[in-house]
């Protein structure tokens, strides 16, 4: 046999492999608890040595029996890797041959079948190269009912493949059968910088654009043998429905804590890369490189202080690292085992699926209303059909706590999210301060410089106050508001919580029904005290004589007119310009609630766009992209006022809101966030309409592409958007009568929706000439949210 025939066995034949007494010692020490029973193995390779080429083969019948023991299947995997890991060996995962360039394909692919007939619970992918016949891959594909396929290198028709382009191993028909098939491809890219090579980023990003249907595995943590590549370039993945990674062979914590970072714990698989698992060695990042040590290229007996262990425990012990590092529980780690790559393959992962609606039904008997916020009841989209809970939010993706993902075309976060869920650079922000501590006997400085920021972008501002929430500010600005002009009542036009001097528009005559004299329906100010009723004044948006109205009668004693710039509709010619005279003329505080369509039309309140400026504004949600925080801006002459009456609280003085806020402000000072929602949300209402006319649905669609509202023109318009959603939710989409674009939208995800609801539009035609809408969603309407003034 010949020195590299030698050097290449070292790495195929477990007759070869050195496993010691010690391995399985620090395997037990260190990771044995750490790897969970029943995992699936989702990088491995299967293989008879002598479809591996020449120098595969036995040097002699005498050094082995060929047809005995040339087989490295199910039993010799598991024989080997048993001896370090003992019980916790994996025992059955998904496994293609090992790539070598004179592979025959063909006889490799069939000893895979043949092993994988043995283990129905596993599953193979089949080798391709690009040369191969794409009618033959299909019928092999049929055959031996494989989930997809390995490509490699090795097989690129140059002499240094390691250089080769993506495009040059993986072939664009093998693209097109995943797509069709929705097969899963596992790629070891190359290129010196992986990842970081801009032609691998944009490749992997146009085709899995192109081909949504096909399921892209990049092996090795997007091959993060120098972690730094996959670190510094895993954004340019983000976002991307239909790419995974595994953990094979990479032996440093960076690489995979990125992924996390970006992905969640839904995206990463665990792999061994059998044989390399085998093999004593490691990969370390070198400079912009790496570099794999090995027993033969490093002398060991000189170092003092470390011996060389098995691949596959330095990879475990750095997935190991790296779920500390990122704070993962129990479920998280076992998703990362068994249950990402079973739930990708259609498998049963053993873990048991937690039942939603169970949850919320339980949550119900424990917490008064079932949820902390009222347009968060599942009731309010699909009783019992709406997904209640979540456990991962990145992005616009959403992942339930039963493991079901979908496409969140709703309000994202209540409008809290206009960057979308889990944005990096807000992230990082909060992270840095939950680290560096979130709550001291001082304050962080952060909120100085937030305070800078946003009297920056509003010139007319001279002092900001800051809470931890959309209503706590809002009763901040009007408690101010009173301790500035000694007076007491409010004119209000539009929705500003849930505090007893917002509520008091509703308390009625007394004696009356509950629902009698209610200014703002649906919202019951049971508990408001009764002394209250008409200190709160509403008037209707665009109505200046209803504002005259109230002003006409208690004109001297209006403390503030509280309103929402705008919201659905645009003020109307001098709307705006005539509540900020007659707020002059009679003194009262013109205070901008810019909750909910604050950063939305502009950078800032969207009273800027319209050019009136009010005496204070008041901004939450957005400002800090799902992190608690409020704030309140305004005329040093108005805002002074604070200091005279007793606006305190403990927590408006954590530092993980303003680290959000400054972070997120930072960010849409630096992106026109307002130019994509518009063109994010105008295609969605372009789209929501042909749909409807395509199928003679009668639909209605209205609000502003910022914020999206639509329907359906008809009496049982309630049920039909509850049939609606129902179907979205079994279609992979959140879907409801509202939809609040993010930056983290694409075109993709509006196109992919209005795909869906032009399967599902059929049956709601149908339902309408049927007359049958309530008994297609068992008599659960979803229940009606309260009247707006905006």
């Amino acid at each position: 046999m010949t020195q590299s025939a030698s050097s290449f066995r070292q790495f195929v034949d477990p007759s070869c492999f050195e496993i010691l007494e010690s391995d399985r010692e620090l395997f037990e020490a260190r990771l044995a608890g750490f790897v969970p029973p029943d995992a699936f193995d989702a990088h491995a390779h299967w293989y008879d040595l002598r479809h591996i080429g020449a120098d595969g083969n036995p040097s002699s019948d005498s050094e082995r029996n060929a047809s005995a023991t040339s087989e490295v299947g199910h039993d010799a995997m598991l024989t080997s890797m048993r001896r370090w890991m003992g019980e916790r060996v994996v025992q059955r995962g998904l496994y293609f041959p090992f790539p070598v360039r004179d592979l025959d394909c063909a006889a490799a692919n069939r000893f895979l079948a043949t092993q994988l007939a043995d283990h129905p619970e596993s599953r193979g992918l089949m080798m391709i190269r690009p040369q191969d016949d794409p009618a033959e891959v299909e019928g092999v594909l049929r055959e031996f009912r494989f989930s997809g396929f390995k490509v490699y290198h090795c097989f690129a028709d140059r002499p240094q493949t390691f250089q080769a382009d993506q495009s040059e191993f993986l072939p664009e028909w093998a693209w097109e059968l995943a797509d069709a098939h929705g097969l899963w491809i596992t790629m070891h890219m190359v290129l010196p910088r992986a990842l970081s090579e801009p032609a691998n980023a944009r490749y992997i990003r146009e085709h899995c654009l192109r081909y949504p249907g096909a399921r892209m595995v990049l092996a090795h943590a997007a091959r993060g043998f120098n972690a730094s590549h996959t670190v510094n370039a895993i954004a340019e993945l983000t976002g991307l429905d239909n790419v995974w990674f595994d953990t094979s062979a990479v032996c440093e914590p960076a690489a995979f804590e990125a992924i996390i970072r970006a992905t969640g714990t839904t995206r990463l698989m665990y792999g061994s890369d059998f044989p390399i698992s085998d093999i004593r060695g490691k990969a370390l990042s070198v400079a912009d490189g790496f570099m794999w040590l090995y027993r033969h290229n490093v002398d060991w007996d000189a170092w003092p202080h470390g011996r060389p262990t098995l691949v596959g425990i330095e990879s475990l012990l750095a997935l190991q690292q790296a779920c500390r590092t990122m704070c993962l529980n129990d479920r998280d780690i076992e998703r990362i085992f068994r249950d990402n790559a079973c739930d990708l393959l259609g498998l049963e992962s053993g873990s048991p699926k937690a039942d939603v609606q169970r949850q919320y039904n339980h949550a119900r008997t424990i917490i008064p209303g079932g949820t902390q916020l009222l347009s968060k009841r599942p009731e309010m989209f699909a009783p019992q059909a709406w997904p209640a809970y979540y456990e991962q939010a990145i992005g616009c993706e959403v992942v339930d706590t039963s493991g079901r993902r979908f496409i969140d075309m709703t309000s994202n976060g209540i409008l809290a999210c206009v960057l979308g869920f889990a944005d990096p650079d807000v992230n990082a922000a909060v992270i840095r301060r939950v680290q560096l501590g979130s709550m001291a006997t001082q304050q962080t400085y952060d909120e100085v410089r937030l305070a800078e920021l946003l009297l920056d972008i509003h010139p007319w501002a001279d002092m900001a106050r800051f809470t931890r929430g959309g209503g706590d500010a809002m009763a901040v600005a009007v408690r101010t508001a009173r301790a500035a002009t000694g007076r007491d009542r409010v004119a209000i036009c539009g929705y500003h919580g849930w505090h007893d001097w917002y509520l008091a528009a509703n308390l009625g005559d007394e004696g009356t029904d509950a629902l009698v004299g209610h200014l703002l329906p649906g919202l019951e100010p049971t508990g408001v005290p009764r002394q209250l009723k008409g200190t709160t004044l509403p008037f209707t948006y665009n109505r200046l004589d209803e504002l005259d109205a109230v002003i006409d009668r208690y004109g001297d004693e209006l403390a503030a007119i509280v309103m929402e710039p705008t919201r659905y509709t645009d003020p109307e010619p001098g709307f705006l310009e005539g509540v900020r005279s007659r707020a002059d003329r009679v003194g009262a505080t013109l205070i901008f609630d810019e909750i909910s369509i604050g950063w939305r039309l502009c950078l800032g309140g969207a009273h800027l766009k319209f050019g009136v400026t009010p005496d204070m504004a008041v901004f939450a949600k957005s400002i800090s992209n799902g992190f608690a925080m409020g704030a309140v801006i305004g005329r040093e002459s108005m805002m002074s006022a604070a200091q005279s009456s007793f606006i305190s609280s403990a927590y408006w003085t954590e530092g993980v809101g303003p680290a959000a806020a400054l972070a997120a402000v930072t960010k849409m000072r630096t992106i026109d966030v307002p130019a994509h929602l518009r063109e994010i949300g105008s295609r969605f209402l372009a789209g929501w309409q042909t749909v409807g006319k395509r199928h003679g649905v009668p639909v209605t669609a209205g609000g502003r592409p910022e914020l999206v509202t639509v329907g359906f023109d008809h009496p049982d318009a309630n049920a039909l958007m509850t049939l609606f959603t129902v179907r979205m939710l079994d279609r992979g989409f959140l879907a409801g009568g509202g939809f609040s674009p993010t930056l983290a939208h694409q075109p993709r995800h509006v196109d992919a929706y209005m795909t869906a609801a032009d399967l599902v539009f059929p049956e709601i035609a149908e339902a309408i000439e049927q007359g049958d809408v309530l008994q297609r969603i068992d008599g659960l309407e979803k229940h009606t949210m309260f009247a707006r003034l905006t």
